[in-house]
């Protein structure tokens, strides 16, 4: 099914009674961005299937948008670990295969999948999924369900479904730890590895001091305001609220605020009990309290893989050398102009450097 989506704005109103004056002004530049972004074409995900698990809520359809001109597109749905459902897409019908691991957790193929996934028009099959407990899939409610392991088995059961002999991943941000883990795991099922804007692999980083210096005050305050408004927001202006947050975050990723428009996706499009289930899903529940330390995960890998941030991201490129000098023969690749959502800045020079990258690693394997 497509349909022609307009953003009603009436409920952005009613958050704007609810915001302190000072949020206003960016607020009202993101919605804007928001609106001109929605307004496109979009197709429905196909009809949900039966959970797998008793104790979950059923996947939820939610918009996406077409596939990139001119390539086939098919949506369904998997089976992950203990009959989880898992919605996927795949873009394009090229010989080598790609998939791709989003961020989070508790996100969805919106981060960044839905834009990276015109590789297809340079000749590859693009794989995209939600993992479990977020977005299109499964709302695993269970928190002994929500583990690493878990969405380990996830992806060894999304490669068993659709017979690829060795994966092709690109993973990003808590993505690039899953494929990590995966990789530990499965070592022989793995053919390459792109760790894109990848999330912290030791903790004790200066990430979240240097994400929050260049919010400033002001968008910290506003973030601030949204989550509490959020906490109890009726289902009607829950998605407009996490979007709005997140495009104020956002703006810390990427080199000019209206860069943020060139996303595919958005939160905005997830259903209310999506949204509502990402609190399941903290940064603590899979990395524990610090210390820690996961280049363990890295030191093992021995095939064809790189690391790609933006030239000018916030994020401390200390951290991001930490998954280069701990992967043998692995390079950093930066990406120019380009801020930690470099997809959204420069996703020309992205693409290219993906492209250029499976290329030679394919033609190696077929030598």
């Amino acid at each position: 099914m497509e349909v022609k989506i307009k953003k009603s704005m009436t409920s952005d109103y009613t958050i704007f009674s609810k915001l302190s004056s000072a949020s206003i002004t960016i607020l009202t530049l993101m919605l804007m961005f928001a609106s001109r972004a929605m307004a496109q074409k979009m197709v429905m995900s196909p009809k949900p299937p039966s959970v797998g698990l008793s104790t979950s809520l059923p996947p939820q359809p939610a918009l996406l948008p077409p596939s990139p001109k001119g390539q086939p597109l098919k949506q369904g749905y998997f089976k992950g670990k203990d009959a989880v459902q898992l919605f996927y897409r795949v873009v394009g019908k090229g010989k080598d295969t790609i998939v791709f691991v989003h961020g989070g957790p508790g996100g969805g193929m919106d981060d960044g999948g839905l834009d990276i996934e015109f590789l297809a028009e340079k000749g590859y099959t693009f794989i995209e999924y939600d993992q479990r407990g977020g977005a299109r899939s499964e709302l695993v409610r269970d928190t002994a369900k929500l583990t690493v392991n878990d969405h380990i088995m996830d992806l060894e059961a999304l490669r068993n479904y659709f017979r690829v002999e060795k994966l092709s991943l690109i993973g990003v941000s808590w993505g690039s730890r899953v494929i990590a883990e995966y990789y530990n795991q499965f070592p022989q099922n793995v053919s390459c590895l792109v760790f894109l804007s990848p999330g912290p692999i030791v903790s004790g980083g200066q990430r979240r001091q240097a994400t929050d210096s260049a919010l400033g005050e002001v968008k910290r305050k506003q973030i601030a305001d949204l989550t509490k408004l959020i906490v109890s927001a009726s289902d009607e202006d829950l998605p407009s609220l996490w979007h709005a947050r997140m495009s104020i975050s956002g703006t810390a990723y990427v080199t000019d605020s209206s860069h943020l428009s060139n996303a595919r996706g958005s939160m905005a499009n997830f259903s209310p009990l999506a949204l509502r289930n990402i609190s399941l899903q903290s940064f603590n529940r899979y990395y524990g309290n610090p210390p820690w330390d996961l280049r363990y995960l890295l030191r093992n890998i021995n095939v064809p893989a790189i690391v790609i941030e933006g030239a000018k991201t916030v994020v401390p490129l200390a951290d991001t050398r930490q998954w280069v000098d701990n992967i043998k023969g692995a390079k950093l690749i930066l990406i120019p102009d380009a801020g930690h959502q470099n997809w959204l800045d420069q996703p020309e020079a992205l693409l290219n450097v993906l492209d250029a990258f499976f290329k030679s690693t394919h033609a190696n394997k077929n030598h």
